[in-house]
């Protein structure tokens, strides 16, 4: 006879989940999730803070997952805003914590799309919805922390949003139904491109 971990058998909170830290691993952790959640045919709603697809190794397998037609198969949408990316692959450097220019223009037009592109995963109710550095993009004032409440207001059950960054602020901590942390005890170096980035 086979016994079903209780754990299983509570119905779900999961409303809000944090990746934080300063380790590796957040970004990596959520394609985790996008993964078990499209083999289960659940949709999946992926915006990025910081890269472009042609940025990230991670760009052309997405890709292909968003493109399938898999009988059972979820959907995934990405969407990318390049916020504060400079050059691309391991060479590229983020300016999202020092910029010698500042946050420019471009930058928060480009932010305040990709909260844009949130809130459209939320309002149709995909079932898991990423925003990938979103956490650090609002630190920095890229966008604001109201306009990022505001987004959450989108979300209702079962969604499940997903925010990375290396820190979150009072009030979204106490709202999150799970928080993981990263931290980086040890680093090989330089980021090695199809591993890190």
């Amino acid at each position: 006879m086979t016994t079903i971990d209780p754990v299983f058998e509570k119905p779900s909170v999961e409303k809000i989940r944090l990746y934080l830290g300063t380790g590796a691993g957040k970004t990596t952790a959520t394609f985790g999730l996008a993964l078990r959640a499209l083999s289960k045919g659940m949709n999946v709603t992926l915006v990025f803070f910081d890269k472009l697809e042609a940025n990230s190794s991670e760009g052309r397998g997405l890709r292909v997952l968003a493109e399938t037609n898999a009988e059972g198969f979820g959907k995934l949408t990405i969407n990318y805003t390049g916020v504060n990316r400079l050059g691309t692959g391991p060479k590229g450097s983020f300016r999202l914590y020092s910029s010698p220019n500042g946050i420019l223009p471009e930058d928060k037009e480009a932010a305040a799309q990709g909260l844009q592109f949130l809130a459209d995963g939320l309002q149709r109710g995909d079932d898991l919805v990423i925003g990938d550095e979103l956490l650090d993009v609002a630190r920095v004032g890229l966008v604001q922390w109201d306009d990022v409440k505001g987004q959450l207001e989108f979300r209702k059950d079962p969604s499940v949003l997903v925010l990375t960054g290396r820190r979150a602020p009072d009030w979204l901590m106490e709202q999150a139904s799970t928080i993981s942390a990263t931290t980086q005890l040890k680093h090989h170096g330089r980021a090695i491109e199809g591993i890190d980035c």
